[in-house]
């Protein structure tokens, strides 16, 4: 008898099934993880209330997700480390599974800390375990063929890099600074992928290295590139806001043309409107640096801070967490909870101690 299309195909749908269903169990683990092992037993810190008029309820943002605003960073981090590795040896030699293990840990602790805040948007919950998922799907891939195919082609070229190497490693440290104050989705993997192909050279030290990167990076860069488009679409029906406000004392707000001045209050502080992201971060150092101090940033007299510090090295409070950095042996990345008055003496004291004051984490 001839079997029906239609029972042909729901075998196959039975079969494609039992092969996703295990990966999308084990990409849900952690996020159940988080969910029931990694909340505050109850909030000790109640959201404090309003002290200056910012213009409107909608500058006044969660206390909590400062510390919620970490694991998106965390892969901005992830990608520098990764493209510092790769500068120092190859791609094969980053441990993908620890970066993995890290973004959940850091998530993990971030969520606790959040908690005892008392005030916290499930909106960043949920953009947290969507993009765990996805960076834990990407790292799980690229970790498979680097460590496997590509570190034995790594191995077959030699020490010498192809141009298709230096191509990668270029976007790949491209990447990393243009995530610190734009979203991934607008990176341009197409142009950069139609440049790989049109503009470097094929064959130079290692034939089978170069044909090898070309196949890996197109499918790299038009896989981005497609899910791009459609996270890009998605984003525009609700785009991230761009500015904050914040409320500062002295610091020559008038000397950055970032800042803009926006009301001068009877004590003598002063609100500002700012960009958000890395460029705070920017801004904020530059107000410490001129004897400035900052009061409040969205409503908030604390936040969360990472400072880079070489081992040994001690700063004031417990960390949320401690990472250690990949491409700087040695090192970590230290999460801490300060009060924001205190961030300029922050800045100085991590420069005295020998380690790096890193960014800000707005909310």
């Amino acid at each position: 008898m001839r079997r029906r299309p239609w029972s042909r195909l729901g075998r196959w749908a039975r079969r494609l099934a039992l092969v996703l269903l295990p990966v999308l169990l084990l990409a849900a683990a952690p996020v159940v993880v988080v969910e029931r092992a990694c909340l505050a037993e109850e909030a000790d810190r109640a959201p404090p209330p309003p002290r200056y008029d910012l213009g409107g309820a909608e500058w006044r943002r969660a206390a909590g997700d400062s510390f919620l605003t970490y694991p998106e960073w965390f892969i901005v981090h992830a990608y520098e480390d990764m493209a510092g590795v790769a500068r120092q040896a190859s791609e094969s030699d980053f441990d993908y599974l620890a970066s993995i293990a890290g973004f959940w840990r850091s998530l993990c602790q971030a969520t606790r800390e959040a908690g005892r805040t008392g005030a916290m948007t499930a909106d960043q919950a949920t953009t947290n375990h969507v993009i765990g998922i996805s960076f834990t799907a990407e790292m799980a891939v690229i970790g498979a063929y680097e460590r496997t195919i590509g570190a034995l082609t790594a191995w077959m070229r030699g020490p010498r890099r192809t141009p298709e190497d230096e191509f990668a490693l270029r976007v790949a440290e491209d990447y990393a600074t243009f995530l610190r104050q734009v979203p991934w989705y607008e990176y341009p993997f197409g142009t950069e992928l139609s440049r790989l192909w049109q503009e470097t050279p094929f064959g130079e030290v290692s034939v089978l290295r170069s044909a090898e990167r070309r196949l890996w990076l197109s499918a790299l860069y038009g896989g981005r590139a497609i899910y791009a488009e459609a996270i890009g679409a998605l984003a525009g029906v609700a785009p991230a806001a761009l500015r904050i406000r914040s409320v500062i004392a002295g610091g020559d707000p008038e000397s950055d043309p970032r800042i803009t001045v926006l009301h001068r209050f009877e004590d003598g502080a002063t609100l500002i409107e700012t960009p958000r992201y890395r460029a705070l971060t920017d801004i904020l150092a530059g107000i410490a640096g001129r004897g400035g101090e900052v009061r409040e940033i969205a409503g908030n007299p604390r936040i969360l801070v990472t400072v880079l510090a070489p081992a040994g090295v001690a700063l004031p409070g417990e960390p949320v967490f401690a990472l250690p950095i990949q491409s700087r042996p040695g090192w970590r990345r230290l999460g801490l909870d300060v009060e924001v008055p205190a961030l300029a003496r922050l800045m100085r004291d991590a420069a005295v101690a020998g380690a790096t004051f890193e960014h800000a984490y707005d909310y």
